[in-house]
């Protein structure tokens, strides 16, 4: 009996030790896989995305020297940092999202306006057509899954965060590397 009373005990010590190991180990995994802000480019798409590692190559290729990775998230990864949306540098936004996002984004530059359909509520250009629902095509096809099964097929707007720090104007941006980001994103047809 003494002895399963002392296994019981060191039971509940390991398991807390265990937890522990776990949290410290994720902690550091996490920071030796990320970096701050300023030099990481975040897309989140709201749509399915099974490229991503692909697509966050493709573009660190074109990247300017600061940036040190590109991540690309679905919208459901914010169910895990709500804070990536908000300051995602570029967004993938279904059009009948384009709304409830609306105050998260910022005008498109002027360079971004001749590349395509824009959506311009109130006449602020928010959006440049990424996803074209009616034709079938979309930026980046096959790495992002704009129509899933069971969903209805709309369009989706790419566009520019109101937090990002890689858009001119934006405040505490140091480079203007989302727009070169778009632009690249905008030609993988």
């Amino acid at each position: 009996m003494r002895k399963l009373k002392k296994i019981a005990d060191a039971a509940g010590i390991m398991v807390l030790w265990f937890l522990f190991s776990v949290f410290l180990w994720g902690f550091i995994f996490t920071r030796i896989t990320d970096t701050a802000r300023e030099y990481k480019l975040t897309i989140c798409v709201d749509a399915a995305v099974p490229g991503a590692a692909e697509l966050a190559g493709a573009l660190e290729e074109g990247a300017g020297d600061k940036i040190r990775m590109v991540k690309v998230r679905p919208f459901s990864y914010a169910m895990f940092d709500g804070s990536v949306l908000e300051q995602a540098d570029l967004l993938f936004i279904r059009a009948s999202h384009m709304e409830a996002y609306g105050g998260w984004l910022r005008p498109l530059p002027e360079d971004m306006l001749s590349l395509g359909a824009v959506y311009a509520p109130e006449g602020v250009p928010l959006g440049l057509l990424a996803y074209d629902a009616e034709q079938g095509w979309g930026v980046a096809q096959p790495l992002i899954q704009y129509r899933e099964a069971g969903e209805t097929d709309e369009n989706l707007y790419l566009c520019f965060g109101g937090q990002s720090l890689h858009a001119e104007g934006n405040e505490g941006a140091v480079d203007n590397e989302a727009l070169k980001a778009a632009k690249t994103l905008m030609q993988m047809r």
